[in-house]
Parts: structure tokens; C-alpha cells; sequence
């Protein structure tokens, strides 16, 4: 039961994915993802408390999470082993990889188009960094508790190390200054917000 609940689930974001990239995501409608479906409002309501969170879920699914698994660093490194150096590179270096995508781009412009029609904002920030950037909090919270980094907010240490690696290229992107950025400046920025960021925060420098 509970696999054919997920297949019925997928089927209606999947049929949202069409009919939001049709009609544009104001004149798109839970009564026309319905009907389109052959089902009811009432179905769609059991999945999804509203045209927002499937938008939110759409979105999500055609950049492959981040706006989850891309803010997701994958490398929470509980134990507090390993070069922090290195891990934070790779971290910075794969997230700057993903948002500097031109599908990401685009929808990060959609999302703050319509982020204050609604409380599609607050679903995909939920979904998305919330989510994602916590890995990288705890992350930074074992490397303080090992005296590695000074004592600080983790949450906040990651929010200004996500603020660093998205400085130089990202505004660039979103604003169409440039249309896209090599691989070569992608790690020499990479390697600038991670020297900042432990510049702050390394015990020893």
C-alpha cells in the first residue's frame, strides 16, 4: 500500500512538473493538476497541503534535491576525522559546482520571483537549505568540540561559509553578468572562501 501511495504521489508531481511549465505557475491550479490527473482536488489534498509544496516539490526534483541535495554537502564527518582543509574544499567545491548549473540558476530565479506571493519561500528554504546546510553545521560543531575552530554558533559559521563560496560567482549568474564559469575559476573561488572562512575561525592559522 505504501508503495503504490508513493507511485500515486510521484504521478502527481509529475503531471505538476507539465502542467506548471505549460500554464507558468500562477494560472496553474490544483483543480487543473486534478483534472488533467482524471482525479479530484480531494486526492491531490491528501498528497499535498497546496499548489505550493508541490511546486516546492517539483522544483526539488529537477535539480536533484538542492534545493536540498545540492545545499547538501554530504560530508557531515561526525567523528571529526580527516583534513578539514581538504573536506571543506571538496564540500565547497561540489556545492559551487551544483548552484552555478544553469537548471539550478533558473529555478533559483523562479523561486525568489515568487517567494514573497506565497509561503513557496519558506517551503523551499525548509526543504532546501535548512535541510541541506545541516550537515555542514554539524560538521563544524565536531571540529569545535575537537579544538580545531574557535567556539561559535556552528549554524551561523556554515550560513557565512555558504555566503563565502556563493561571493564571487553566484550574484554574477542570477543577474546574467556572465553566462557561465570554468571549472578553474569555480576552485579559485572555492579556495579564496575557504582560506576566509579559516582565517576566522582555525584555532591555529
Amino acid at each position: 500500500m505504501r508503495k503504490k501511495s508513493e507511485v500515486r504521489r510521484q504521478a502527481i508531481v509529475d503531471m505538476a512538473a507539465v502542467t506548471f511549465r505549460e500554464l507558468g505557475y500562477e494560472n496553474t491550479s490544483m483543480s487543473e493538476i486534478a483534472a488533467r490527473l482524471g482525479s479530484s482536488k480531494a486526492t491531490l489534498y491528501s498528497y499535498f497541503s497546496s499548489k505550493e509544496e508541490i511546486f516546492a516539490q517539483v522544483l526539488t526534483q529537477q535539480i536533484s534535491g538542492e534545493l536540498q541535495a545540492a545545499a547538501s554537502l554530504h560530508y557531515s564527518d561526525n567523528d571529526g576525522e580527516g583534513d578539514l582543509r581538504a573536506i571543506l574544499h571538496r564540500m565547497g567545491n561540489d556545492y559551487l559546482e551544483v548552484m552555478l548549473r544553469p537548471d539550478v540558476i533558473a529555478v533559483r530565479r523562479l523561486v525568489n520571483y515568487h517567494a514573497e506571493r506565497s509561503n513557496l519561500g519558506c517551503i523551499i528554504y525548509e526543504q532546501g537549505p535548512r535541510m541541506g546546510w545541516q550537515p555542514t553545521a554539524d560538521l563544524l560543531q565536531a571540529r569545535i568540540l575537537k579544538g580545531e575552530l574557535r567556539q561559535a554558533d556552528a549554524w551561523l559559521m556554515a550560513m557565512q561559509l555558504r555566503a563565502l563560496l556563493e561571493t564571487e560567482w553566484l550574484e554574477k549568474r542570477l543577474l546574467g553578468v556572465v553566462s557561465e564559469v570554468s571549472a578553474a575559476a569555480r576552485e579559485a573561488a572555492v579556495s579564496t572562501a575557504i582560506d576566509t572562512f579559516l582565517a576566522a575561525y582555525a584555532r591555529n592559522n
